[in-house]
């Protein structure tokens, strides 16, 4: 198994992730790990059905999905792994997953955020989550986009103090 891109994106799988994502990085299994989508099964259905002809999809609550990725359950896949936030990196790092690079795409604004990028907005708990990640040695990089520009979300996060 190798893990071709981790993703934060509270879109989970769209057309970024199915058609741009998935081609240039030939990822053959998409892993979504949110408590909250795999608890719902007209979620599930939905984000299957936005899974690209030919990859595998499977929506697990984050801490299951830490456990079959560290015990390698998806072997012999390319795997696409995405979650909603950065607590969600956090809970897959307790759960023995280990997180070299993170590619940070979109929360959108909502109340109790403030906008971080153009893309990425967080709460307070959310900014200290990034912060965590930075501090654990994890490279981030806010990217919409493959071959869009990609910038060190390590120093935005850093420049919040």
């Amino acid at each position: 198994m190798k893990i071709v891109l981790v993703r934060v994106d509270d879109r989970l799988i769209h057309g970024e992730v199915a058609v741009g994502w998935t081609r240039i990085l030939g990822a053959t299994h998409i892993v979504v790990a949110n408590d909250q989508a795999a608890a719902d099964n007209t979620q599930k259905m939905l984000l299957k059905m936005a899974t690209p002809v030919g990859v595998k999809s499977t929506v697990l609550p984050v801490q299951e999905a830490a456990r079959q990725l560290v015990e390698r359950k998806f072997a012999n896949d390319n795997v696409l792994l995405l979650v909603r936030d950065p607590g969600s990196l956090l809970d897959l790092m307790k759960g023995g997953l280990k997180l070299d690079k993170v590619n940070v795409a979109n929360i959108r604004m909502k109340e109790g955020r403030k906008r971080i990028t153009k893309e990425v907005a967080a709460s307070p708990e959310e900014i200290e989550a990034w912060k965590e990640l930075d501090r654990a040695g994890v490279a981030m990089e806010a990217r919409l986009l493959p071959g869009g520009t990609a910038a060190d979300f390590n120093q935005i996060i850093k420049s919040l103090d």
